[in-house]
C-alpha cells in the first residue's frame, strides 16, 4: 500500500511539473518581427533637398516623403516633415 501511495505523489509531483512547464513555455512572447524598410529613391522625388532644414538629401538618408500637388517631397526626419504639412506653400515658396 506504502508503495501505492508513494508512486501515486511521484507521478503527481510529475504531472504537475510538467504542466507548470508548459504554462512557462505559453508565456514567453516570440520576438517581434522588424517592420520592412522601404528604400526611398532620389529619383522619385520633385527636388533632392529637404525643403524645411535646406538639407540636401541623399541616397539611404531619405527618412520621410509627402506628396504635395503631385509631386513627391522627401524630409531627413519626420519632425521636418510634420512642420512642412502644417503649411507647404510657404516652404515651396523659399525655393
Amino acid at each position: 500500500m506504502k508503495k501505492i501511495f508513494f508512486t501515486a505523489n511521484i507521478l503527481m509531483v510529475l504531472a504537475l511539473a510538467s504542466c507548470n512547464q508548459k504554462a512557462e513555455q505559453k508565456t514567453e512572447a516570440a520576438p517581434t518581427p522588424e517592420p520592412a524598410k522601404i528604400e526611398i529613391k532620389l529619383a522619385d522625388l520633385s527636388e533632392p533637398k529637404d525643403f524645411v532644414c535646406g538639407m540636401p538629401l541623399e541616397e539611404g538618408g531619405i527618412a520621410d516623403t509627402t506628396s504635395y500637388e503631385g509631386k513627391v517631397y522627401g524630409f531627413c526626419a519626420s519632425e521636418c516633415k510634420a512642420e512642412f504639412l502644417k503649411n507647404p506653400s510657404t516652404y515651396l515658396a523659399q525655393k
